[in-house]
């Protein structure tokens, strides 16, 4: 079989791969299989599904309730352009029986799809930092995520806890069902050009952030680059012509 051949026959084996794999994909975080439920439930109570709202500006109001559809997996599609805010709220108890630090985390099937601009715990702003967790407290959780490029993906969110893992939010269901829970989550279906997480965003002193700019020397040194490959590759042909004539005077 000639080469060319082989090339084809191996893209469409690629491509009807890729589309009797996509329905699997989008509802690959249905249920989380890495997460060892008894364990979860001994530390966690999620006291209902997380609400989710969308803002096109600062300050995100965090009011109103989930946008969209509910789409045929069951789980709500929100339709997003990309620098969208999207405030996302829920709460939960620890019940763990010592004091540990916690951490509120997003994560979806691509894995980049946001950018985090704000994180909350009763109401106080926590920044990049973990937080302390009381056994049997309740802690009312708000993150602020902006979507930075056009793709669709199952988004869901959770609390990773010191000395047990990440735990994603998921309603308490027992007996633990195979496989754990089904996922407290929602679909984005995002689009528009891919933008910076904190672009448009006012930040003393820099002023209103815009997307990442090239600077003077780094495109010099991508030119300066290009122009020493050039130069290589001249001197190599140069070369080898020579040691061709060299050759043939031998």
């Amino acid at each position: 079989m000639k080469h060319s051949s082989i090339a084809i026959a191996f893209l469409v084996g690629l491509l009807l791969a890729g589309v009797l794999l996509f329905p699997i994909g989008a509802r690959a975080h249905e249920q989380e299989t890495s997460v060892d439920w008894e364990v979860a439930y001994a530390n966690l109570r999620v006291l209902g599904p997380p609400v989710y709202t969308r803002s096109t500006s600062l300050p995100v109001t965090c009011a109103g309730g989930t946008p969209g559809v509910i789409g045929a997996t069951g789980y709500p599609t929100i339709t997003l352009s990309t620098g969208d805010y999207l405030c996302i709220t829920w709460s939960f108890r620890y019940i763990g029986g010592n004091a540990v630090r916690g951490d509120l985390f997003w994560i979806t099937r691509l894995g980049l799809d946001f950018g985090t601009v704000g994180r909350y715990i009763n109401g106080g702003w926590i920044g990049a930092s973990s937080f302390e967790m009381i056994p049997n407290t309740q802690y009312d959780a708000t993150l602020v995520i902006r979507s930075i490029q056009p793709s669709f993906r199952h988004l869901h969110v959770g609390v990773s806890v010191q000395n047990v893992g990440n735990i994603p939010a998921a309603p308490t269901t027992l007996p633990i069902p195979t496989g754990g829970p089904v996922l407290y989550g929602l679909f984005t279906d995002a689009s528009g050009a891919v933008v910076e997480p904190l672009q448009g965003v006012t930040v003393p002193p820099f002023g209103n952030l815009q997307l990442i700019a090239p600077w003077p020397w780094a495109v010099a040194s991508t030119i300066g680059q290009i122009l020493i490959g050039f130069a290589f590759i001249g001197i190599m042909w140069w070369y080898a012509r020579y040691e061709s004539k060299r050759g043939a005077r031998a």
